[in-house]
Parts: structure tokens; sequence; C-alpha cells
């Protein structure tokens, strides 16, 4: 045929078709490759999370059986300090029935241990007296209705310091019962009990505090004997309550 006739293009055209399938031969390969990457990563991506989630639950069961075995020993060091605190007390209640004892800060710090245990002894004391012993105004700090009740009840006995130095020294008694000779005078009259008391204010604050303490169950059992600065026993914290020397 003819060089321009329809003929002559058919190798030409052949060719291209032919050229035109490699191309969309390779483009399937390199697609079809592709997909096998993709899902490759794909399959090694949800690997690795899997592999990660179980890091992280083995992470979380760790913490979470730490976290049981630091609470199982909270609680048994609770219990022990329980323990401990019920056997200082049993000894303090044991030997006042023999000897006298006479000591301002045992009985207290004991009490604290119960009442605050995560606090220092003046941190709990202080927090203890401004709970439940003195009233804060706008202008003044003053005791409060139970503090004056208790002061009322001891001027029966001869007890008659003012409520304003009473007041001062409940919150300055950490200091008071924290000096070298913090046990009272005791009279040679009294053979056996546990004492605490002082000179004028320091005999009302601590009647006030351990009055305080007995009717909150932190000082149980145990009949506590106020004496004055002479040593001389004037009345007995018991129960909360305050009686009269020998009647408790």
């Amino acid at each position: 045929m003819s060089p321009t006739g329809s003929a002559s293009w058919w190798p030409w055209q052949s060719s291209i078709i032919a050229h035109k399938d490699e191309v969309i031969a390779l483009k399937d390969k390199l697609i079809a490759e592709k997909e096998t990457q993709l899902k490759d990563l794909k399959t090694r991506e949800d690997k690795l999370i899997a592999e990660k989630d179980k890091l992280i639950a083995e992470k979380d069961k760790f913490i979470q059986e730490k976290d049981i075995r630091i609470a199982e020993k909270e609680t048994q060091l609770k219990d022990l300090k329980s323990q401990l605190l019920q056997q200082e007390m049993q000894s303090l209640q044991e030997l006042s029935r023999v000897k006298v004892i006479a000591n301002n800060r045992a009985l207290i710090e004991n009490a604290m241990q119960q009442y605050k245990s995560d606090l220092s002894l003046s941190k709990g004391l202080e927090m203890f007296v401004n709970e439940h012993l003195l009233t804060v105004g706008r202008d003044k700090t003053t005791l409060s209705m139970y503090g004056r009740e208790v002061c009322n009840k001891l001027r029966n006995f001869g007890f008659a310091a003012k409520e304003d130095f009473v007041q001062k020294e409940l919150k300055n008694l950490m200091h008071e019962i924290s000096k070298p000779l913090h046990r009272p005078h005791v009279s040679g009259k009294i053979y056996t009990g546990y004492v605490v008391g002082g000179e004028p204010p320091l005999a009302e604050a601590l009647a006030i505090v351990i009055s305080k303490l007995q009717e909150c169950k932190f000082v149980k059992n145990l009949d506590v004997l106020l004496v004055d600065g002479e040593g001389k026993c004037k009345c007995v914290l018991s129960n909360g309550d305050i009686v009269e020397y020998g009647e408790a």
C-alpha cells in the first residue's frame, strides 16, 4: 500500500498500544507493590500498637499492684501505730495505779498521735486547740464556750486565772509542755496517779485540753490529777468532767 495508506500506520499503532499496555501493566504492578507495602506497614503498625497496648496494660497492672501493696503496707503501719499508742496508754494507766506519773506532755503527745497522726505534735496540738478550745473573732481570739465552762468549774477548786491569760497559754501550750522540766511539782501526799498541772494559767490550760481529749475519747479510762503550783492536788479530770480529789 501507499505510505499514506491506512495500512502503513498499523505497526506504529500496534507499537503504541503495546507500549501503553506495558505502562498500564507497570502501573498496576507498582500499585500492587505499593498496596503490599502499605499492607505490610499497616500490619507492622498494628503489631506495634498491640505491643504498646500490652506494655501499657502490664505497666498499669504493675502500678495497680504496687498501689495495692503500698496501701496494705500503710494499713499495716497504721495498725501498728495504733497498737503502739494503745500499749503506751495502757502502760500509763497501769503505772499510774502503782506510782505517781507527773508529766504535762506524755498524755497529750499520745492523744495527738490519735487525733492527727500525719502531723507533728506542735501542728496537731495547734489544730486541736483552734478547732475545739478557741473562738476566733474579727477583733480578738477568746476561749470557746467549752473552755469558759471548764474555767468556771476550776474556780470551785481554787484555780482563778483570767480567761485572757488562759487563752494565751493555750496558744503557747506546746512551748510550755516542751520545756526541759515539763513535769509539775507534786506534793508528797500524792502516792499514785497520773498528774499534770503547775502555776496558773498553765494548770487551767492543761485541764481544758485534757478534759476535751477525754470527752473526744482520745484519752480513755484514765483519771488525771490536776495540781497547783505547790504540787497540791485540787481536783481530778475524769471522763471529761472535773470532780473533787478523792471522788474520782
